[in-house]
């Protein structure tokens, strides 16, 4: 099915924090409709099917509409005050990013012999990471750094190195009529009948602070000698989590129906306030950071629209 079709199949929808909805089901799916055609935003779906992140998902929507979809960052404990410092919005700092470099010299190199395809000698392949610290060293421009940086953690998590195993500095989504489809593929996993799918969206004007296209990345890595993935997805990649000023909601899919259409409350409260709001448009609530309602996150981030921080951390 494409987007269209995922909108018309919803059987029903409810509020996120349980209230009775004032509008009728074609209300909503206008608004869905509408966001579709809006050319100042790019719609997005990820797919979640893992059960533990299912179960808070669905049984503690407050987690999800209050605070969002997190990454793994958000996770992060004060353990290795070193490695969260290097994994925090913003920081560049070249002598820590060639410190990891040269800690796993040997582990980079086979990664990229493996996963860049070089064509080329071996010498090639023995060089680039001496090339890639020259160039970290000479480099001026923050946000060309801080998207090798990220690269690096990147790579490094997918390697599987213990530090950095369960880390990684952004959230997938999929782009485009297809999305639902392509995030369904994730949600349910190898097993997953029961998962969700989030519907979500970005300013387009925000690439490169907020998100980066597969392709934005392979731009500027590529005058490094790096190189992402192949854009084999439609995947952007959110930094830090799915905000939830911009996650309108989520498919509940039981198999392989929808069961039901669960709404960011709130959008709700949007609506009911003025029923011309349309998705897309600036949404504000305040958010009272207190971790006993924030679990599982010990670190909550914030966007000012130009670049991230830290909002609070668990201590």
């Amino acid at each position: 099915m494409n987007e269209r079709e995922w909108i018309e199949s919803i059987p029903k929808f409810e509020c996120s924090d349980g209230r009775q909805l004032k509008f009728t089901d074609e209300f909503i799916k206008d608004k869905l409709k509408k966001a579709l055609l809006n050319e100042d935003i790019i719609c997005l779906a990820r797919g979640e099917g893992r059960s533990k992140i299912l179960n808070d998902i669905v049984f503690h929507p407050e987690i999800l509409f209050d605070w969002g979809e997190k990454s793994v960052h958000a996770f992060l404990n004060n353990k290795n005050e070193y490695l969260r410092r290097f994994c925090d919005p913003e920081i560049i700092d070249k002598d820590v990013m060639i410190y990891y470099i040269t800690k796993y010299a040997e582990e980079l190199k086979q990664y990229y012999r493996r996963y860049i395809y070089l064509r080329g000698n071996e010498q090639d392949v023995n060089f680039f990471l001496d090339k890639l610290i020259k160039q970290i060293r000479r480099e001026d421009d923050r946000t060309e750094l801080l998207c090798v940086k990220e690269w690096l953690i990147y790579a490094l998590h997918t390697m599987g190195e213990k530090e950095f195993k369960k880390i990684t500095p952004c959230i997938s989504c999929s782009y485009g009529t297809n999305r639902f489809n392509i995030a369904q593929r994730f949600g349910r996993g190898y097993k997953n009948n029961y998962f969700v799918l989030m519907d979500c969206w970005v300013d387009k004007t925000e690439e490169g602070r907020a998100y980066k296209r597969t392709e934005y990345v392979n731009t500027v890595l590529g005058r490094y000698g790096l190189k992402w993935f192949r854009n084999t997805h439609n995947e952007i990649m959110l930094k830090y989590g799915i905000f939830p000023q911009k996650l309108v909601g989520y498919y509940l899919v039981d198999r392989n129906s929808t069961y039901k259409y669960v709404i960011n409350r709130h959008y709700v409260d949007e609506w009911e306030r003025n029923s011309k709001f349309e998705i897309g448009d600036p949404i504000y609530f305040e958010q009272i950071i207190d971790f006993k309602n924030v679990e599982p996150y010990n670190t909550i981030y914030e966007y000012d629209g130009r670049s991230f921080s830290i909002a609070a951390r668990r201590r």
